[in-house]
């Protein structure tokens, strides 16, 4: 069963929303538009004018030394301000859910499933959404191959 149709209707609330807030954990890029998130596990591309500007990836180029001086958190750090402060015009989930998020300041924001599945090991959470402090809005997580979207939580 694909999920598509719904993730994109339950993503449009964030159309006219503003990207208030690019935060990091480790390689994870959390996204804050006004009081929805994106939590965002997978591999994740910020672009503009068609450079990409910083990935996820770009967490594993680091000093050895201490965990933060990597180039993910560099390059957010250097290019906040372009990113942050946008308006979204438009989102799309792919039929594999991976996620596009253009904002009228040219960030184009792409959230890529990065994993099929594993021999090995579980799925991989790839990106959640979810509406900030409030339940009504359904909790949607995306995996390497499957969708939970929880309406009571």
């Amino acid at each position: 069963m694909s999920y598509q149709a719904t993730l994109n209707k339950y993503l449009q609330v964030i159309v006219g929303k503003k990207l208030e807030n690019l935060y990091l954990v480790c390689d994870m890029m959390m996204f804050s538009f006004e009081d929805y998130a994106f939590h965002a596990l997978g591999l994740t591309r910020i672009i503009k004018d068609n450079d990409i500007l910083v990935t996820t990836l770009d967490y594993q180029n680091w000093d050895k030394k201490k965990d933060e001086n990597n180039d993910e958190a560099y390059f957010v750090n250097k290019y906040r301000d372009k990113i942050e402060g946008g308006t979204v015009i438009s989102v799309s989930v792919s039929p594999l859910y991976d996620v596009e998020i253009i904002m009228d300041n040219g960030i184009k924001i792409e959230l890529f499933v990065k994993n099929g599945y594993h021999h090995f090991d579980d799925e991989n959470e790839q990106w959640v959404f979810f509406r900030e402090g409030d339940h009504s809005h359904p909790f949607i997580s995306v995996w390497s191959k499957s969708v939970d979207i929880a309406t009571t939580w």
